[in-house]
């Protein structure tokens, strides 16, 4: 009864499809990389496992083991000799200070320039969205 109509290709059916294929490769080259991470894994962890006994192994984790906790412990002691642990009113007194300086900043600062350029760039960019709003409909 009624002819059939040929389907009509949009610009966002190009999009759609080129973001398909973008997705697509991304993908494909995600999946290969884990693969090839997997298999050097496998020839790493073959390569430990054929180099090394495991009397040489535990030695290596135990040794690594030491080596981290006289770390920890090396900057926990650094930690704790500083000045002592501050009492309360040493962290009333420094944000009292700080208070201080924000409001001595906030006075040589320009909020009101500030905010005139920021409601500037809101109505510039609040009128170019109507314009294209408008503009999309006539392409």
């Amino acid at each position: 009864m009624f002819p059939s109509k040929d389907p009509v290709v949009t610009r966002f059916d190009t999009i759609r499809t080129v973001s398909m294929v973008i997705t697509a490769v991304c993908l494909l080259f995600i999946s290969i990389s884990m693969i090839v991470a997997g298999a050097y894994t496998i020839t790493t962890v073959n390569h430990i496992q054929n180099t090394y006994h495991p009397e040489q192994l535990s030695s290596m984790l135990s040794d690594a083991s030491d080596a981290i906790h006289t770390i920890h412990s090396t900057t926990s002691m650094l930690k704790s000799s500083e000045h002592g642990t501050p009492t309360v009113m040493e962290h009333v007194a420094k944000l009292i200070a700080t208070v201080e300086d924000l409001s001595a900043a906030l006075k040589t600062l320009h909020v009101d320039n500030i905010l005139s350029e920021s409601t500037h760039w809101r109505d510039m960019a609040t009128s170019m969205l109507k314009g294209l709003k408008q503009g999309l409909p006539e392409l």
